[in-house]
Parts: structure tokens; sequence; C-alpha cells
């Protein structure tokens, strides 16, 4: 897998696909995928999200797309890194070209405006025995959708903006911020966490979460390298991985 070309410059343009991280996973697994290279589809039919949930999309009007990146030589313990990576990539590129409230980084890897969901990122990891040789950044951003029936808590780019969007503008940027990322990462750089803990959506802030059937409340104060939730519950830290606690929003 080639190392020198920069993410974004190769693009698989797709009418309709059960979803861009499988196809990236599917080019991985036929040995014909290189570092950078992006899958990006108007449509998926079977678009991914965390913990098993679908990600559903209006044809057309959203940013859906996949990147792929050649991990080897990366220790496995640096996976949460890359997911700050990503999620401070997709956070610069929707900062820098458009007014928006208030955007911020969900633990684990939504991204709000305001205190609705803008953008999700699904992190694929291909290994071999011990090695981290691939992974795959799912990445899908609502831009020109304006109803989300199945989402409350659902936003786009047009609904905060009033504006309609151009894609390719859009794409374009999440590039360049995903390349900037990406040399932070590669510097093994503690700086990401650093950023990535500015942007935590509630930092500081009292949060109820759910432990099993068990209802608590703490102060969210920030997310370590390993990607544990920190949360101070009657003077204690604890620490939370992501499928242990969900945060309960209003």
């Amino acid at each position: 897998m080639l190392k020198k070309m920069p993410i974004g410059d190769t693009i698989i343009e797709l009418s309709e696909i059960d979803s861009t991280n499988n196809y990236a996973m599917r080019l991985i697994n036929e040995g014909m995928a290189e570092h950078g290279v992006v899958v990006r589809a108007d449509f998926q039919t079977e678009g991914k999200g965390q913990l098993g949930n679908t990600w559903h999309s209006e044809e057309r009007k959203n940013l859906l797309l996949s990147v792929i990146l050649d991990t080897t030589g990366f220790s496995l313990e640096r996976q949460f890194y890359l997911n700050a990576m990503a999620c401070l990539s997709v956070a610069d590129a929707l900062m820098t070209n458009y007014t928006l409230r208030d955007i911020s980084i969900k633990w684990p890897n939504d991204i709000y405006a305001g205190n609705r969901k803008l953008a999700g990122i699904l992190i694929e990891n291909n290994l071999r025995g011990n090695t981290w040789t691939n992974a795959i950044i799912g990445i899908g951003i609502n831009v020109n959708q304006v109803n989300f029936p199945d989402l409350n808590r659902a936003t786009s780019i047009r609904n905060e903006t009033s504006q309609d969007i151009k894609m390719g503008a859009l794409m374009k940027q999440l590039f360049r911020s995903i390349n900037k990322f990406y040399e932070i990462f590669k510097q093994q750089n503690e700086s990401l966490f650093e950023f990535y803990n500015q942007m935590l959506y509630m930092r500081n802030q009292e949060i109820l979460f759910q432990k099993r059937y068990e209802i608590f409340k703490g102060i969210l104060k920030g997310v370590s390298t390993e990607g544990l939730i920190e949360i101070q519950v009657e003077n204690k830290l604890k620490r939370f991985m992501h499928k242990e606690i969900e945060l309960m929003l209003e």
C-alpha cells in the first residue's frame, strides 16, 4: 500500500452502495487499496453507525464517504488517537467555511452543532495478528437534508445556516483538514487530545448517565488517551468504556 499519496487525491465515486466502509474493506481484502483513497457514495442502503446502528440519509443530500489509511507501524494502543484525529478533522472542516453555532465533539465520535448531531464517524480497523495494517474512517455529514424523522436530535448544515451547501467545496475542505490532523497523528503528538478535550461536548458540566439499569449523575471531566470517558462522581474520578455506559441527553 502506498503511503505518499495525500488523502483525497483519489476518489472512487459511487451512486449507490451498501456502505462506503464495506466497499473500502473489500478493496483492502482484495489487495486493491492504497493509502489515502476515498470512497464516496450518493446513497447507502446499509449505512453504518456506532454499535450496529443504521445511518439514515436522503439520496444526494449528505456527504457520505470512507477514507482508507495505511496504519502499518502504528501501535494498536493508538487507535483512539486516530478517532481523535478524525473528529478534529471533521470539526475543523465545518468551522472553517460555515457559520455554525457551538461545534463540539460528543464522546466518542459524533460532531454536534449546539445540542444536535451534525456528523458521525465510524472507524473500522484491519488487523493481521497483532499488526494494525489498515483503518477505514467512515464519515457522514448532514449537509442539505432538512427533515430527520427518525433522529430527533439531528440537524444539518443547511438547517443551521439556511444556505444550500455545495458538496464539492465541503469535501475539499474536509480533505485539507484530514491531511492537516493526520500529520499530527503521525508525529504521535499529544496535542491531539488537548484539542479533542477542549472541544468535548458537555465538558465540566453535570450529566446523567446510565450503567446497566442504574442512572447516575456526575461531572464530565474529559476523555483519556485510551478513549475512556472520565466522570467525577461524588468527588471520585471514574473512567468508563464506550459500551459500558450511555450518556442520557435531554
